[in-house]
């Protein structure tokens, strides 16, 4: 999620079409979308706990707003405050909820279809 986000970012600050900032801004969007969301179904299915995908998805989130916060402040031109306040903040809310809701799904799913099979 970290890698995927400041690649985009250096991505960014070298495109000069708008056409391509946001053909890079979507892909990085659902790149994080998947990479929650597989984040979610493997930590409930190692701690075969429904919410820990939420904690989970919280934190990841956390640390990756906080780093590309950083890179975003170092890099010229500075973001508004409003604008990187907003990015944290969105970030934090995709992380967690689609990575809470795809280990709730994946818990409901094992238990609907008869348990954990044994891994081998």
């Amino acid at each position: 999620m970290i890698i995927t986000d400041l690649a985009a970012l250096a991505m960014s600050e070298r495109t000069v079409s708008a056409d391509d900032l946001a053909t890079i801004g979507a892909v990085d969007e659902i790149l994080n979308y998947v990479l929650f969301a597989l984040l979610g179904v493997l930590v409930v299915r190692e701690t075969s706990v429904m919410l820990s995908g939420v904690v989970a998805g919280f934190f990841a989130s956390l640390l990756d707003a906080i780093v590309v916060s950083a890179a975003s402040l170092m890099v010229p031109p500075t973001p508004p405050p409003d604008a990187l306040l907003l990015g944290f903040g969105r970030n934090l809310v995709i992380g967690t909820v689609f990575a809470g809701l795809s280990g709730v799904v994946y818990a409901l799913v094992q238990r609907w279809s008869g348990g954990r099979r044994s891994r081998r």
